[in-house]
């Protein structure tokens, strides 16, 4: 099943890692759309927002990095995902107060990006199977998911019904097995 670019491929939050493989193993399936080419300028606007989920094969879709147009932090680890949180301008930083430190030290201050209000956060995880790169790339916004906004793929009975195929969890080198995992654990990026 290819992209519908009238609407997101799942819409919702991606709490844990066994969250994620149930949508990349729906999507493998054919039960949700996959991204097969890149968004374009339309689908960027509005296509990528909070609850916004895609799913894309690099073999299938060509696309070696994904790129929505959006200005974003240093990732961040949380658990098997790395987070990105939106940043307001790239071209204006500003320092925090910490930073402003004597002219004489060794180093100069480092400028800090400062985060859009209500901005997004972008939640990427990266699966290996059956030789490909399967990406699931989710946005949210953390007062969505405070709120209750979003729903969990756990929310949805068909995601449920999946069997997760042993070789999603064994072809990756997780940092903590899926299995373990608690959810809500990554519900937010670190606050600076």
């Amino acid at each position: 099943m290819t992209m519908t670019p009238a609407r997101p491929l799942f819409e919702g939050f991606v709490d844990t890692t066994m969250d994620a493989l149930r949508l990349i193993e729906a999507a493998r399936r054919g039960m949700i759309p996959r991204i097969t080419r890149r968004l374009n300028d339309f689908e960027r606007r509005n296509m990528v927002k909070s609850g916004a989920v895609f799913i894309f094969s690099v073999d299938e879709s060509g696309i070696k990095r994904w790129t929505e147009g959006l200005a974003w932090s240093q990732s961040r680890i949380s658990g098997n995902f790395l987070l990105y949180r939106e940043v307001a301008d790239r071209a204006r930083p500003i320092l925090q107060h910490a930073d402003l430190a004597p002219l004489h030290t060794a180093r100069p201050p480092e400028p800090q990006l400062a985060y859009k209000p209500r901005g997004l956060v972008k939640k990427t995880i990266t699966v290996r199977v059956d030789g490909a790169d399967y990406h699931l790339i989710a946005y949210y916004t953390p007062e969505d998911v405070q709120s209750g906004a979003l729903r969990r793929p756990t929310a949805v009975p068909e995601l449920m019904a999946l069997d997760v195929p042993p070789e999603l969890t064994r072809s990756t080198n997780f940092r903590y097995p899926p299995e373990l995992e608690r959810p809500q654990e990554a519900a937010t990026a670190p606050r600076r």
